[in-house]
């Protein structure tokens, strides 16, 4: 009777456990708030670290060393969310300038986030899954 109680305990436990919603981690709107806000101030370390692992040192080449580039907004204009598969396109927009020159351009790059997560039972994190286009 003990072993059928426990048995009946833990169907219910599941049933409620995976009936709730899961718990992604922090929301895909406040990661790239982040990533914005650290490529707005030239953290490009910090921002980096958006990205996925295999990514990074070719980002940092594009924009550590140019010593030359300052940016004026930095910010994500629009933002295509599939929860099902746990994926988004973020419309990313750079303004920009480069001395000598004071003209201001804009820059955007298509950002393909990805959620990863190492266990089901932990709170995933959104990373960028694309190489950000050459900036101008």
């Amino acid at each position: 009777m003990g072993v059928i109680k426990y048995l009946v305990g833990l169907l219910l436990f599941s049933l409620f456990a995976c009936s709730g919603p899961v718990d992604v981690g922090p929301g895909l709107a406040k990661v790239s708030h982040q990533f914005s806000e650290a490529m707005r101030w030239r953290d490009y370390l910090g921002a980096a670290h958006f990205l996925q692992q295999d990514l990074r040192s070719t980002f940092l080449e594009q924009f550590q060393n140019d010593e030359d580039l300052y940016i004026v907004e930095s910010r994500i204009v629009n933002i295509n969310l599939n929860k099902a598969d746990g994926t988004a396109e973020a419309d990313y927009l750079l303004e920009y300038y480069r001395l000598p020159s004071s003209r201001v351009k804009k820059w955007r790059w298509l950002q393909q986030w990805q959620l990863c997560r190492e266990k089901i039972t932990q709170p995933g994190i959104w990373q960028i899954k694309n190489a950000p286009p050459p900036l101008p």
